[in-house]
This record gives C-alpha cells, structure tokens and sequence, in this order.
C-alpha cells in the first residue's frame, strides 16, 4: 500500500507540466543575448539556453511573459518553450503576475 502511494505521488510529481510546478515563477522577459544563448528576465536573473533552442529563444521578444523553472523557460505568448539553466540568480521580485 505505501510504495503505491509514493508511486501514484512520483509519477504525479512527474506528469505535471513545468509550468504547474511550485518552483516556477512567472517573469518579464529583459533581453536575449547572443543569438538567443542568453535569455535575461526583468528580476535580472540570467540563463543559458541549450544550443538547439537558442534560434527559437532568439525571435523572442522584449517583455514577453516567461515562465521560469528549473531547467526550462516558457514563453507563455509564443507558445515556446528552452531547455535553459540558470547562470545568475535575479533579485527577489514579486511574479510579473503579481503573486510572488
């Protein structure tokens, strides 16, 4: 009974979209940055996006609501999303949604 809770918790875990995870925040896009290898949002945290997202991340535009989670960012206008890590963390900033 206990190991199928915590399967039915694991698998739940690993079903949801990044974007419902708790360690997501919702961000205002600052700049992209060498043809789309650098995304900056507005808190000035900066990521490194994989090499084949960068063209996708490269048409983004300024102010374009992002989602930013762990290992990836959203672009919630487009409809794109970029394999990214995180290379500077930003300032504490309320969520461009106004949650924080």
């Amino acid at each position: 009974m206990v190991r199928a809770c915590c399967a039915a918790l694991l698998l739940g875990g690993l079903l949801l979209p990044a974007a419902a995870r708790a360690d997501c925040q919702h961000r205002r896009l600052d700049k992209v940055t060498d043809n789309g290898k650098t995304v900056q949002l507005d808190d000035g945290s900066q990521w490194e996006v994989s090499d084949y997202d960068q063209s996708e991340a490269s048409s983004w535009q300024q102010d374009a609501t992002i989602t930013a989670c762990d290992t990836e960012l959203i672009n919630t206008e487009d409809h794109e999303t970029a394999e990214a890590r995180q290379v500077k963390r930003g300032d504490p900033v309320p969520d461009a949604d106004g949650g924080s």
